[in-house]
């Protein structure tokens, strides 16, 4: 059988039901936003990385210059 709410006939569902509905849509948005940014600085952070790596730069270390005889 199904499970009864509690409501009879069309009364409105409970404020506390409501509320915490809300509560929890509020929170899944706030993941959301969160992931969304984090992932934003993770990929800028691989990007970077992938440049510096590229360019043979170590960490701390300025880049050298190395001058070949002719």
């Amino acid at each position: 059988m199904s499970d009864l709410s509690g409501n009879s006939g069309f009364a409105p569902p409970r404020a506390e039901e409501t509320l915490s509905r809300r509560r929890a849509h509020a929170l899944e948005l706030i993941a959301t936003a969160a992931l969304t940014v984090s992932l934003i600085v993770a990929v800028t952070a691989v990007s970077i990385g992938d440049r510096t790596l590229a360019r043979g730069y170590l960490a701390g270390q300025a880049p050298v210059q190395v001058l070949l005889p002719r």
